[in-house]
């Protein structure tokens, strides 16, 4: 069973990862969010019966995972955390560098701005962002298809006015 949940954690890698760095304000909170998701999901897997695709479960342990830790976290006094930054070795070209940096610097900006939203129109991008259908999205959020694209499209021009106000034109 530990080699089958690895495998399914390692094809799902990127749902865990977007919703940890949506629900968290920096690396090592979102080092702790992640391991509550794993232990979370693998305490609920021999609970899945396949009523859903693996993904929707998925979504809804990590969804609920971030929204307990979001509260626990608002309740402790903020901690000093250093740069990540600091400790990267530097690449052997100047220009993969500051490649890097300009993309490093708009995903930090999306996901900021991502940060900022509800939780529930962080939920709702999250979602879009996976690739996930209108369908998939109702089925994980409880609420209906029409429901989710006038939302989603309301959540798309709030964080656009986000992003924009931040200084990113290119939306």
């Amino acid at each position: 069973m530990q080699s089958d949940f690895q495998h399914i954690i390692d094809q799902h890698y990127g749902i865990l990862y977007k919703i940890g760095r949506a629900y968290t304000q920096d690396q090592a909170d979102f080092e702790d969010l992640y391991q509550e998701m794993l232990i979370q999901l693998w305490q609920s897997f021999p609970r899945f019966k396949g009523d859903s695709k693996l993904s929707t479960f998925i979504y809804r342990v990590a969804l609920n995972t971030a929204l307990t830790h979001q509260r626990k976290t608002k309740r402790r006094p903020n901690a000093l955390h250093l740069e990540d930054q600091m400790y990267r070795l530097p690449d052997t070209s100047q220009d993969e560098m500051e490649a890097e940096q300009r993309r490093s610097a708009k995903v930090e900006l999306l996901y900021e701005s991502i940060n900022e939203l509800k939780k529930e129109d962080r939920a709702i991008i999250l979602l879009h962002l996976e690739g996930n259908s209108y369908e998939e999205m109702a089925d994980i959020l409880g609420i209906t298809i029409n429901n989710i694209g006038v939302r989603l499209l309301r959540v798309k021009k709030r964080l656009q006015k986000r992003l924009m106000a931040k200084g990113y034109a290119r939306v």
